[in-house]
């Protein structure tokens, strides 16, 4: 296995391809969405860990994501319940490396979360963890905005351990430390496509924004708020769709790697 680099003009491809796969299978892209934002939203009710359950399990859904992507651009209708395929890989065993990393992420982002303390006395911490009211004068302080950018440079490198490690531990194997490295040195090599495809992201955002103030005056009272929600899961899961080409342009180990079997039944 290795991370190939590619060209930087890539990352608009990947937006575009993301796109393309949601267009071809729209009700089962969009019904995965949901039914991924339902797997991570629903644990947060529990007592104790439900707010790290979202850190916790994102790491083996994102694997599930992939696959139901990569089987759509083949041409086949995923199943929705591909999703939890890689908790299910070999007899469940699967799950534990996955939940691993999941716990070294959680770990991770709440050491980023805990230094940037430092910079606002919390607020930022708070803000994340659901422990803060929307009227605090706190979020009016300018340090908020300094810990959120000082939040944003420790992050990234996270992310990018974070990016491709999920696949490498579920498809490739790897120790997910190890795979944390790999995905980290593999982002790296590809840094500008990423930053490319980063703005093509924030360029498409831009434009819906730009597009909903234009025809906000036009809309009946109440319309706007009506087509955030369904415009909103569907740029989510453009997005998501786009996370597979990241890996299937980057990622060489001779053929595809094999899908994660279901479990019986």
């Amino acid at each position: 296995m290795q991370v190939i680099r590619v060209p930087a003009l890539t990352g608009w491809r990947w937006l575009s391809d993301g796109f393309g796969v949601l267009r071809r299978h729209p009700l089962a892209m969009l019904g995965l969405t949901v039914l991924f934002l339902f797997s991570v939203v629903l644990p947060t009710v529990l007592p104790l860990i439900g707010g790290f359950a979202p850190l916790l399990l994102t790491p083996g859904l994102s694997v599930g994501y992939m696959q139901a992507v990569r089987t759509a651009e083949s041409g086949k209708m995923p199943s929705p319940w591909s999703l939890y395929d890689a908790f299910r890989a070999q007899g469940g065993r699967g799950a534990r490396p996955l939940l691993v990393l999941g716990l070294i992420n959680c770990v991770l982002t709440m050491t980023v979360l805990s230094i940037t303390m430092v910079a606002d006395g919390g607020t930022l911490f708070r803000v994340a963890t659901g422990a803060i009211q929307p009227d605090d004068p706190a979020l009016a302080d300018s340090s908020l905005a300094f810990a959120a950018l000082l939040f944003l440079v420790l992050f990234t490198p996270v992310q990018m351990a974070m990016w491709y490690a999920p696949v490498f531990v579920a498809w490739h194997r790897l120790h997910p430390v190890r795979a944390l490295f790999y995905s980290l040195v593999g982002v790296w090599r590809n840094k500008a496509v990423f930053m490319v495809y980063l703005g093509a992201w924030f360029g498409v955002a831009v434009a819906v924004s730009i597009a909903l103030q234009i025809v906000k005056p036009v809309l009946p009272p109440g319309m706007l708020t009506l087509l955030l929600s369904p415009l909103s899961l569907v740029m989510l899961a453009g997005l998501y769709c786009s996370f597979w080409p990241t890996y299937r342009d980057t990622v060489q180990d001779g053929p595809a790697p094999a899908a994660p079997p279901p479990a019986a039944g």
